[in-house]
């Protein structure tokens, strides 16, 4: 990272801040604020807030800094460094995962009175924790490079051609 551009560098510093803001979410209730502000910014910090500063700080960073970033998380779960086929059934359990994230992060919302139940209530914090791990673990963990390439084209944006009425 020594020749990164300025840019790049404040890219991986959000990718580092998305990554690590659920651990403020956890200090928050101890600062003594009200009910109302706490949960508020618990809310931020553990639900959303992570994914938006990946997303702004993979757009910052650029390629250089994402494959900096991709190595270093492959590196912390044991796989291989750079670029690498998923197996077709790898790649299966990603999107598995990733729609059990979506179930847990996005769908639940839309279900009435899921946040009453007690085992969700009691238990919200570590369900939100552990539906960010699940989504990293499917992208970086199983999903290999075709995830990866996937989503990167998501962000692209590409001509539109309508086809011939010929």
């Amino acid at each position: 990272m020594k020749n990164s551009s300025p840019r790049s560098k404040i890219g991986i510093f959000i990718i580092v801040l998305g990554f690590i803001s659920p651990l403020f979410g956890l200090i928050i209730p101890f600062l003594g604020f009200d009910t109302t502000t706490t949960a508020a910014l618990v809310t931020v910090f553990m639900v959303g807030g992570p994914e938006i500063l990946i997303v702004l700080g993979g757009l910052l960073a650029g390629k250089e800094g994402i494959l900096l970033v991709k190595n270093k998380v492959k590196r912390l779960f044991g796989l291989p460094e750079g670029k690498y086929p998923a197996t077709r059934s790898q790649y299966t359990v990603a999107v598995i995962l990733l729609l059990l994230w979506f179930v847990v992060t996005v769908f639940s919302g839309y279900i009435p009175g899921f946040y009453e139940i007690p085992f969700v209530r009691d238990n919200i914090l570590w369900l939100c924790i552990g539906a960010d791990v699940i989504f990293l673990i499917a992208i970086f963990g199983f999903g290999g490079h075709q995830m990866i390439t996937k989503f990167s084209r998501l962000l692209k944006w590409e001509p539109w051609e309508l086809p011939d009425k010929g």
